[in-house]
């Protein structure tokens, strides 16, 4: 019965979770098309509410002051009264709507209703001027009304009428209304329609990366081969030229693994084929003292085998395309340097080989990481004392100058000039040296070298004989400082 674990339960909901918050790029898209539609469109509307409402109402203002002055031109003066001489019928037909909201009122010059609706709103003007129109607001029987009103003077005569019409804002709200629903709509119908043109052009503009999809998901997890570029629109050939690039960066990884995996085991089967051997010559024999020497050969083989792993695993890890790379740190090289020689006395002596060093008073920093630096010199070292005859010379110099150099140098044989190019690569050895070794001593030097971007040559000593390395470090200017300390 399948079962998952608590923790491995909630990292899945977590990821489901996730995966349904996250959008598509079709969805952001359209989210973003959204945004950018819709608040012009709401501009739009807005504007085109207060166009459409300003419109109708200079419509509408047109219309009630033409009934103003037509009411206005029907007042007159009769046995020394005003008067509107207006009939039933054409009063019948000027309050006749569909909504029956047309009011108009008469006044003399003294306020008194002559004719019409006695509740007219007054206007506030009230200057008097002579056939200028006055527009106002006001309410009746509860509802919002337009006013047109005008100060006429009746023909022949000196009196003065009010003339007022009054219109309910129902006809004006429903033009407006009307116009903005015909602005409105088709707006709306084309931005449906753009964001359909977007859903259908992200789709078909998206069909490259879906092809780039179908390439990598049908592969086969060896097959790191680039992705082809030639159909890619030029916006997708940065993203197909990135992920060519993490392929050959992973094939480069993927090769040195096997690389490793390969020389591991390589230079592994001797030696455990050494000590299997011996081991059995060693169960063979019942006297002590062969038994004693075999078991002797077969300590000194484990140890070889040892050594080599050791080295095995320095050159994986300061490989440049190691998974983990080192974390560079400034340190005092100077230190170092003198620490790692000390620890290589004892092996010097046992060869009668004077080991030295040789370097200033003060730190030397230099920005690297303290143990590949100490594996590096211990292979120069070791590597100097193994080709070096008995009684032979070993000095480590180290120059405190802008781009910190450290050199190790030998009176030994040396290295003919046609080897000195070779001599770095992995499990080569200069032939006729004599010398126990396994050939990766300069390659883990020279790999940890590049890592810290130091420049490593081959000189011929001064002396003629023997062999030089020279370590170059890269000038950091922005290295601190430390405290001076004399040498003890």
């Amino acid at each position: 019965m399948a079962f998952q674990s608590a923790p491995s339960a909630a990292w899945d909901t977590c990821w489901k979770n996730r995966v349904a918050r996250t959008k598509t790029l079709r969805q952001q898209l359209l989210q973003w098309m959204l945004l950018l539609l819709l608040g012009p469109l709401a501009l739009s509307m807005v504007h085109a509410y207060n166009a459409a409402h300003n419109f109708s109402s200079l419509a509408y203002d047109q219309a009630l002051l033409d009934n103003t002055l037509a009411l206005a031109a029907q007042v007159k003066i009769q046995d020394a009264a005003i008067m509107l001489d207006l009939p039933r019928v054409a009063t019948n037909i000027l309050r006749y709507t569909s909504d029956g909201t047309i009011y108009f009122q008469v006044k003399d010059a003294n306020g008194t209703v002559i004719a019409g609706d006695t509740d007219v709103p007054t206007p506030i003007d009230t200057a008097r001027n002579i056939g200028k129109p006055i527009f106002y607001d006001g309410t009746m029987h509860g509802k919002n009304v337009r006013v047109a009103a005008v100060y006429h003077q009746i023909a022949d005569s000196p009196s003065i009428a009010l003339v007022q019409v009054a219109e309910t804002l129902t006809k004006r709200t429903q033009m407006a209304d009307e116009i903005l629903t015909g602005v409105v709509l088709p707006q709306l119908a084309l931005t449906l329609l753009a964001l359909l043109s977007v859903w259908y052009g992200v789709g078909r503009g998206l069909a490259p990366l879906q092809k780039v999809q179908q390439q990598i998901a049908n592969r086969s997890h060896r097959d790191l081969t680039p992705v082809l570029e030639m159909d890619t629109p030029e916006e997708v050939r940065p993203l197909v030229h990135s992920i060519n690039a993490l392929m050959e960066r992973l094939g480069m990884s993927l090769a040195a693994q096997h690389r490793f995996v390969a020389d591991a085991a390589h230079q592994l089967r001797t030696p455990l084929a050494g000590l299997k051997t011996q081991a059995e010559f060693a169960l063979r024999q019942t006297d002590p003292e062969i038994i004693r020497h075999a078991l002797q050969q077969l300590a000194a083989s484990a140890e070889r085998a040892t050594h080599l792993a050791n080295q095995l695993l320095t050159l994986a890890r300061a490989e440049p395309d190691a998974s983990q790379q080192p974390t560079l740190t400034f340190l005092d090289l100077n230190n170092l340097a003198r620490n790692v020689t000390t620890e290589w006395v004892p092996e010097a002596l046992k060869k009668d080989i004077d080991l030295g060093y040789q370097g200033p008073t003060a730190p030397v920093i230099v920005k690297g990481d303290p143990l590949l630096l100490t594996e590096m010199l211990a292979n120069l070292i070791d590597n100097t004392i193994r080709y070096t005859q008995r009684g032979g010379e070993v000095t480590v110099h180290l120059s405190d100058t802008r781009m910190p150099t450290l050199v190790v140098e030998d009176n030994g044989p040396g290295i003919p000039a046609e080897d000195r190019r070779r001599v770095f690569k992995r499990f080569y050895r200069v032939l006729g040296s004599g010398a126990e070794g396994s050939g990766l001593g300069l390659a883990i030097v020279r790999e940890i070298a590049l890592t810290h971007g130091c420049n490593i040559e081959l000189e011929e000593p001064r002396s003629q004989h023997g062999t030089r390395v020279c370590i170059t470090f890269p000038a950091d200017n922005n290295k601190p400082s430390l405290p001076r300390k004399s040498t003890p």
